[in-house]
């Protein structure tokens, strides 16, 4: 079964690779992968705090907490005036072993409407393979909500997907790329005499002088 550990690694390298500022920060008692974003949304800038953190089990209680924290940490750290020239996207997840009905329930509820921002709740279930969240459409505009859809989605992929390159990555730290080995070139040597045309007649040997020809069994 994949581990929240390697969850959490693909997740951060997603943030790097998308151009994220990734950070390790103490959200209450879990320590939190957080990748920090900054993008221009509709003459808006859009700020978003991707936080994530593993548990061995998540409840509702646990990410209705876990996602306040975030929230704070997050508008505490956004570039703008929240409302007026910029927007808050909080993107809050828990990644643990088993995920209780109501965790799953509350994460995959249409998030609320606020002023200046948004909060999404994410929960990952890695014993059924399961990543619950609201990834639909809203009415605060459509660029912006495919915009949080898309960051969502990247930043926490499905579990299934995640454990295909984990198993990748395995296999190619245990039977890495056979190189072959450098060969030399091959001297270059002229051809031998006839070697291109068709075959003919041989050229005449003639006798060292004072000596009789040799002749053949038949004369000649």
């Amino acid at each position: 079964m994949l581990t929240p550990e390697q969850y959490l690694g693909a997740m951060a390298e997603r943030i790097q690779r998308s151009g994220g500022r990734l950070n390790t920060v103490q959200i209450g008692p879990a320590t939190a992968v957080v990748g920090l974003f900054t993008e221009s949304v509709m003459l808006s800038t859009m700020n978003y705090c991707v936080v994530a953190a593993a548990v061995p089990e998540v409840s509702a209680a646990a990410l209705y907490d876990f996602t306040g924290r975030a929230t704070q940490h997050a508008r505490a750290n956004m570039v703008g005036s929240m409302g007026w020239t910029a927007a808050s996207v909080v993107i809050a997840g828990l990644v643990g072993g088993r995920v209780y009905p109501d965790a799953a329930q509350a994460a995959s509820a249409k998030s609320g409407n606020q002023f200046g921002g948004e909060t999404r709740m994410v929960a990952v279930d890695l014993s059924a393979g399961q990543m619950y969240a609201f990834v639909g459409g809203k009415l605060w505009g459509a660029a912006v909500q495919g915009s949080v859809n898309a960051k969502l989605t990247y930043c926490f992929p499905q579990p299934a997907e995640v454990y295909q390159q984990v198993q990748w990555q395995q296999a190619q730290q245990q039977y890495p790329a056979q190189q072959p080995p450098m060969v030399p070139p091959a001297p270059q040597v002229p051809p031998p005499p006839y070697a291109g045309g068709p075959a003919g007649p041989r050229p005449p040997v003639y006798p060292p002088p004072g000596h009789a020809p040799q002749q053949g069994p038949y004369g000649y």
